[in-house]
């Protein structure tokens, strides 16, 4: 292995004047590791996976019963979630008659794009 301050590209395997193979890579960069999985997904290393799923439910307005039952969780625990994530200014909730209902801020919809 042979760390170069002058190739700037991926790691290139040559021959070398003794026959060997030499691998070459950028001396500034870390060579890659073989199987190692990058995060999948970065909003549930955030929130949760399950708040990350009510969050993404949430991009359309939703009453607590739809929120539970498209997440599949109790009403309690979707109502729970609602609750940490409108105090994060994420979602908003209002009353319509007897039914409360969420829907995603901007913010909530920028956290999602990843910006």
């Amino acid at each position: 292995m042979t760390p170069s301050a002058f190739w700037q590209a991926h790691p290139l395997i040559a021959p070398r004047a003794d026959g060997r193979l030499a691998l070459i890579y950028p001396a500034l960069t870390p060579v890659p590791l073989i199987g190692v999985e990058p995060a999948a997904d970065r909003l549930a290393a955030l929130l949760g996976s399950t708040r990350a799923a009510v969050l993404r439910t949430l991009v359309e307005e939703r009453t607590t019963t739809q929120l539970a039952a498209a997440v599949g969780v109790s009403l309690a625990a979707a109502s729970e979630h609602a609750k940490t994530l409108r105090a994060s200014g994420l979602i908003t909730t209002q009353r319509v008659g007897k039914a409360v209902v969420h829907s995603c801020t901007a913010l909530g919809l920028r956290i999602q794009a990843g910006g």
